[in-house]
């Protein structure tokens, strides 16, 4: 599609029009028009986008046909960041964005509740995105980083782990890449992501952020938490000292994390645990991380590689979920 941005319609669409029952549609908003330096969503077209979503507010096109060609793609997105500015907490630092459908049971990933459900205990309000494929998916997420500055939180489930091509799709856009980045490191973004594989269908993340994480072992063994973590004073202090001392869990594991970044590791004695003959009692070298979290800039960066929704992990999600662990005065 390759419709001139400029146009005289100043109508609103909304539910009823000719487009789709029941859904709202474009806000045209001129005083953009010439302005704008967003892309419009359509994966089909190169124009700007001057017209803006007057639904959500956050994705742009440049003509109703394009928004039309993606409505399907972009439609649940938009609903939840509706419901979520309907229930939007006073406090900003308590929303939290949970993106779901990389891992191997899509949307219906059954890390979601269990999540949300941690960070309700902790006094945070959490929206989840099912992502899907096309119409710029990771741009949509990129301009929701960057307009809705309310969100502290983003949990990526499952990068790495069940659909390769959806992974991809995030680790290869650099608009992602930059407002992701750009959002933990001036910010105070949280970023917490989940995966299996951490190269692999994901862009090798870790590196956005001079990280030299890398995938390893992949087994249930106990993990030991960090006496020397940067952040455990408060650590212990914002879990009132009811933070697990370790987990035991089933867990894809990475290396390469520097001492101070794991927040639970493997220890000296580690082995596997499992009932299935020959995988029990291996040694597991120390220094493996099931979690980790580093500082980046004003945020963190932290992975969690449980694959079992086990409650220790879940835990531990709400407890740096909760708020900033950086001391005063730490540059």
């Amino acid at each position: 599609s390759n419709i001139p941005c400029i146009t005289t319609d100043t109508r609103i669409y909304f539910a009823g029009s000719e487009i789709e029952n029941h859904d709202p549609y474009i806000n045209i908003n001129m005083s953009t028009a010439t302005e704008t330096e967003e892309e419009c969503l359509s994966p089909s077209c190169q124009n700007k986008g001057s017209l803006q979503c007057s639904a959500c507010k956050v994705v742009r096109f440049c003509s109703l046909e394009c928004q039309k060609e993606v409505w399907k793609a972009h439609k649940h997105l938009c609903k939840s960041l509706q419901q979520a500015e309907t229930a939007a907490p006073t406090n900003e630092q308590s929303s939290c964005l949970i993106l779901v459908g990389m891992g191997a049971l899509g949307s219906d990933d059954l890390n979601t509740r269990p999540i949300q459900a941690s960070f309700a205990s902790q006094a945070l309000t959490s929206t989840v995105i099912h992502l899907n494929k096309g119409a710029r998916m990771p741009e949509q997420i990129a301009a929701v980083l960057r307009k809705k500055r309310e969100i502290k939180v983003c949990v990526v489930l499952g990068w790495g782990s069940g659909d390769d091509d959806l992974g991809r799709e995030f680790g290869d856009s650099k608009p992602f890449q930059k407002e992701v980045v750009e959002w933990v490191s001036t910010s105070g973004g949280n970023l917490i992501v989940n995966g299996e594989r951490i190269a692999h269908a994901a862009g090798d993340w870790p590196k956005w952020f001079g990280l030299e994480w890398a995938s390893s072992d992949y087994y249930r063994t106990t993990h030991v938490r960090n006496p020397d973590h940067w952040a455990m004073e408060w650590f212990q202090t914002a879990a009132h000292n009811k933070a697990p001392l370790e987990m035991n869990v089933k867990s894809c594991m990475i290396t390469d994390v520097a001492p101070q970044d794991i927040l639970f590791g493997t220890a000296k004695d580690s082995v596997s645990y499992s009932l299935v003959p020959g995988f029990g009692g291996k040694p597991i070298s120390a220094g493996q991380a099931a979690f980790a979290v580093a500082r980046f800039g004003e945020g963190t960066v932290s992975f969690f590689g449980d694959v079992n929704v086990e409650s220790s992990t879940m835990a531990t999600i709400g407890i740096i979920a909760r708020g900033d662990p950086r001391p005063r005065g730490d540059p």
